[in-house]
């Protein structure tokens, strides 16, 4: 049977981009997979056409409705284990809450999950599937795999950051106490660009790590040394969920980021054969 919630959770804040309130409500469903409830009906993700933009993931609904910067909620959903939920959505921007997944995470894990509707058949990558930058040197790819695992590889030269490497085997303990908690970052210079485009209206140090050259601006410091790589693991899996579910494989991800998850995404899907 689909695993789902117990019971409807609701999240209230301001969105990261646009900084407007917004409220996102996750419900118990009994048809497996990913739907979104609008006025005009409910939608599977698998339905909504991705806005390309590296920096966001933003998608439309067959009705027009369009979602944005859904990663963090979607890679909570996947990370903890979901295969059934309904989602309603006030505003166009899923709150950005603390910038992490956790905030989801543990709500899902205070109301607990239950077994609905029919048995889920898992699904599993079963040839490697690889996509790769205009350079060829950043890429992602889906490995065959007993578990589901991610490893990403980032590098930022010249920045507090530099090359970080991690590796998890995902499960839903692991991705609430390690993974979630990983808040999303940039640097000083990107967020001056995306204010000058209108963009991270409600990005502040409460709710994204922000780098200059030199260090890091948040007094508070990092959760943990690997905390900007491994918030790249909840965006890929946030943004492998538009597949409606995360099909078990080794996802391996080098310099790569939100238009990067896209493209491997929509591969898998196509090797798949899902609609």
């Amino acid at each position: 049977m689909a695993r789902t919630l117990k019971k409807a959770i609701e999240f209230k804040g301001v969105g990261l981009h646009w900084g407007l309130p917004g409220t996102v409500r996750l419900l118990p469903s009994e048809r497996a997979g990913i739907y979104f409830r609008t006025s005009n009906g409910e939608y599977s993700i698998t339905a909504a056409c991705v806005e390309e933009d590296s920096r966001l993931t933003g998608f439309k609904l067959p009705d027009g409705t369009r979602v944005r910067t859904g990663e963090h909620m979607l890679g909570a959903i996947a990370g903890m284990g979901l295969e059934a939920v309904t989602i309603e959505l006030e505003g166009e921007e899923v709150p950005i809450l603390d910038g992490s997944a956790s905030v989801f995470a543990e709500r899902i894990a205070e109301v607990g999950i239950s077994e609905a509707g029919k048995p889920v058949e898992p699904r599993f990558v079963s040839a490697p599937v690889t996509v790769f930058d205009s350079t060829g040197e950043k890429f992602a790819a889906a490995v065959p795999s007993e578990d589901l695992r991610v490893t990403y590889v980032i590098d930022y030269p010249d920045t507090p950051i530099g090359v970080q490497r991690t590796s998890y085997i995902i499960t839903e303990n692991t991705f609430l106490a390690i993974i979630s908690k990983a808040r999303t970052f940039g640097l000083t210079y990107e967020l001056d660009f995306l204010r000058k485009n209108g963009l991270a209206k409600g990005g502040t140090l409460d709710n994204a790590l922000v780098f200059s050259k030199d260090s890091l601006l948040n007094e508070s410091g990092l959760r943990y040394p690997l905390e900007p790589v491994t918030h790249k693991v909840v965006d890929l899996l946030g943004d492998l969920s538009l597949m409606g579910f995360v099909p078990k494989a080794h996802y391996v991800a080098m310099c790569a980021g939100h238009g990067l998850h896209r493209k491997l995404t929509d591969k898998l899907r196509r090797v798949l054969k899902i609609s």
